[in-house]
């Protein structure tokens, strides 16, 4: 297929060429420098995808010379590019971008000869930064038919990983391609040499700006990781723990929601529900096995909530989070632990913890008892409301959270951990990322 689509380019460039398209030199041979240099002015971004600087070039090149010379100058530089680790990997960049400048430079033409465009106009401008988003959307599209040879996605999946992630940089890009060629028909190549300095000074700081992007991410998933492997080895000591959690972290974000909390809290409180045991790391082996607890050893259970706190407060951004599991196990009366709050002292997001915590340890089979039916575990809610848990935040979880027969988790017995804890959606958000890229063509821009 690469083969064919290759020598279709050629062909197409053949046709097309004209020798005025090659004139003048000097601005063929600054596109050409440009676009080697920018091949290798690269980062790999946070989302896993090479990016390089030689995409405003390949478009110059269309725009200001012709769909040959566009052709030309994409094919030359991936011939020396130094990313394709294969042959097959080189075949297919040197197909890409064969042909995509070449359609480019086509595509503008025709337009140019219908609308007649002057360089000088607003509409011009315009004409570029849409031809630059228009190649760049096609030269992903490409990439990705290649992509499923070797990994078999569907075109609309490899978009979303690898265009939608880039797609503010292939704007300010599309910006300062047009910029450049407005420069070059005003004021000549001189002053284009000089643009496309400015454009390396940008490219720079994209470049910095995606490797501190790709630190934030590798942070990111080192922590949670970590925040991970803690629960893992508490679930391993304590076989409900993990589906426990999950069933806390979907309860509380469902009383959240209903009680009118932004997206925002719907979030933290999810996230505390997921990690509000992670304190338990510190319990002994004779907590996890023994029913009847020693006095020590309750010391040592009042204690989880104030060190899981700790632990979270360790991921940057998780200060709310980690109030909230410090205050899971106070009481409405002042007598819960660790602190004795009361009351309106205790965040308002974790008393909806205390909620579902509590039905979810009467109402599961693999609780440290025999489990009760959902009518007995409501009328014990109700029966502690007021004194354990909030009176208005039980009557909102039993008429709109437990109540709503569309609730597939009622029991909470079959929440799987890792589902509900969507590590790849945390990590973006804590990074501020689009979703992970693990195969691109080496060539990508």
């Amino acid at each position: 297929m690469a083969l064919v689509l290759l020598a279709g380019g050629v062909a197409g460039a053949i046709v097309s060429s004209a020798q005025a398209d090659w004139t003048p030199p000097l601005l063929v041979m600054l596109l050409l420098g440009t676009a080697v240099l920018g091949d290798r002015w690269e980062v790999e971004s946070a989302s896993g995808i090479r990016v390089v600087g030689s995409f405003p070039a390949f478009v110059l090149a269309a725009v200001l010379l012709g769909p040959a010379p566009a052709a030309a100058i994409g094919a030359a530089t991936m011939l020396i590019e130094r990313g394709a680790q294969t042959r097959l990997r080189r075949l297919l960049n040197v197909a890409n971008y064969t042909v995509f400048p070449l359609l480019t430079g086509l595509a503008i033409d025709a337009v140019q000869r219908q609308a007649a465009l002057e360089p000088d106009t607003s509409v011009y401008a315009v004409l570029i930064a849409s031809a630059f988003m228009a190649a760049s959307l096609l030269n992903f599209t490409i990439a990705g038919i290649f992509e499923r040879a070797f990994d078999g996605r569907p075109l609309v999946t490899h978009f979303r990983a690898t265009y939608m992630p880039l797609l503010s940089c292939f704007l300010v890009n599309a910006i300062l391609t047009a910029a450049l060629a407005f420069t070059y028909t005003q004021s000549g190549l001189i002053a284009m040499a000089l643009a496309v300095v400015v454009l390396f000074v940008y490219l720079h700081l994209q470049r910095q700006l995606l490797t501190a992007q790709a630190t934030a991410e590798r942070l990111a998933r080192v922590q949670f990781g970590v925040i991970c492997a803690m629960v893992d080895t508490v679930n391993a000591r304590d076989q409900m723990t993990a589906r426990h959690s999950a069933a806390v972290a979907r309860y509380a974000q469902r009383i959240a929601r209903a009680s009118g909390c932004t997206v925002h809290e719907q979030d933290l409180v999810h996230t505390a529900g997921l990690l509000h045991d992670v304190g338990k790391l510190n319990f002994t082996d004779a907590i996890f096995a023994n029913r009847m607890l020693s006095d020590d050893e309750w010391r040592q259970v009042r204690l989880h909530p104030e060190q899981g706190a700790e632990i979270v407060a360790r991921l940057d951004g998780h200060e709310d989070v980690a109030a909230i599991i410090r205050a899971h196990h106070e009481r409405i009366d002042g007598k819960g632990y660790p602190h004795g709050l009361s009351g309106a002292e205790i965040p308002f997001l974790a008393r909806m913890i205390s909620i579902a915590d509590t039905y979810d340890v009467m109402t599961a089979r693999d609780s440290y008892h025999a489990p009760v039916t959902p009518e007995e575990a409501i009328f014990e809610l109700r029966h502690v409301a007021g004194s354990q848990l909030d009176s208005e935040l039980v009557e909102t979880f039993v008429a709109q959270v437990l109540a709503d027969e569309t609730v597939a988790f009622r029991h909470g017995d079959d929440v799987d951990f890792r589902a509900e804890l969507d590590l790849e959606r945390r990590v973006r958000e804590y990074a501020n990322l689009a979703p992970r890229r693990t195969l691109v063509p080496s060539g990508s821009p």
